[in-house]
């Protein structure tokens, strides 16, 4: 396996290019972002992509991406040949495949990817999108929603950094010398990871194949949210935060995202909760229509 190069990046989503798979494993913004920073190596060719990171001090290696499932024993074969024996990032009808070839499959909830209908989260129609739509109606700021530019990056960064400060016990502060990312408690890593990365993916937006909207309420940025459309018609949504003083940004943000980006998708991908108990209420208050699963497998 090998550092990716943009070739591979390529070839991996014309791979994507089904509905075999819901999940965001293989986007750019997984591969290029998320994973970056932890020795992300891939082996790519016409007939399957594979991938591994660093995690905890071990190599993991993410199911294979293919085409078809016929293609996909082949590629786990190719893992076997490495002397792989252990593959995350499995989904449901992968687990099946695996379990027939002697493998323990666990089910992974806090890494499944929550899958919504975009008429729902786009029409928020009926009594169970209720409290949503009272928010959005009741959102009294004037705000202009709009495709981020460049010029956004600073207010962006200043917003994800208060919202980093509320969200982890003040363990932020604000430090624009320093690319406005500092904290005094190294070990709130996953927020200071997750602004690091969000700062690589505006700054090549294109290079992500990502698009991004900005609110802005009095000549500030107090909404973000960024995402893509992947080739298997999955709508990801990668990140959005929001100035919580404005109540009811949230469902606004959400919605007003949603319907000019997603209208046409399959599902709409809000990915995982991380075992977090906020979060997975939070992704639970829009109903789901499915989830993105994920599993474990061991070769026994």
């Amino acid at each position: 396996m090998y550092i990716p190069k943009r070739e591979d990046y390529r070839k991996i989503y014309e791979l994507m290019n089904t509905a075999l798979t819901d999940d965001t494993g293989y986007a750019l913004t997984t591969i290029a972002g998320w994973f970056a920073p932890y020795d992300c190596l891939v082996e790519v060719n016409d007939v399957y992509a594979l991938l591994s990171a660093l995690a905890d001090g071990k190599r993991r290696y993410i199911s294979p991406l293919t085409a078809s499932k016929e293609d996909y024993e082949e590629a786990v074969k190719a893992y076997e040949r490495m002397g792989v024996s252990e593959i995350i990032g499995v989904n449901s009808w992968q687990a099946e495949m695996l379990r027939a070839r002697g493998y323990e499959v666990t089910y992974n909830p806090d890494r499944s990817e929550y899958l919504y209908a975009p008429e729902d989260l786009i029409g928020l129609q009926g009594g169970k999108y209720h409290s949503k739509r009272n928010f959005i109606n009741r959102f009294e700021p004037k705000y202009e929603f709009r495709a981020y530019s460049p010029e956004d990056r600073e207010g962006v960064m200043r917003l994800l950094c208060e919202w980093s400060y509320r969200h982890i016990d003040n363990g932020v502060r604000f430090c624009e010398q320093e690319g406005w990312i500092k904290y005094k408690d190294l070990e709130k890593v996953e927020v200071d990871e997750e602004i690091i990365v969000i700062d690589k993916v505006i700054k090549d937006l294109e290079g992500f194949n990502c698009f991004a909207d900005v609110m802005e309420i009095d000549g500030k940025i107090a909404g973000f949210a960024a995402g893509e459309v992947l080739p298997n018609g999955i709508g990801a949504l990668y990140f959005e935060k929001g100035d919580i003083s404005y109540r009811g940004i949230y469902p606004t943000l959400d919605n007003l995202f949603c319907a000019k980006h997603f209208s046409s998708v399959r599902y709409i991908n809000k990915q995982e909760d991380m075992g977090l108990e906020g979060l997975r209420k939070s992704k639970q208050s829009y109903y789901p229509v499915k989830m993105a699963e994920r599993y474990t497998a061991v070769l026994k």
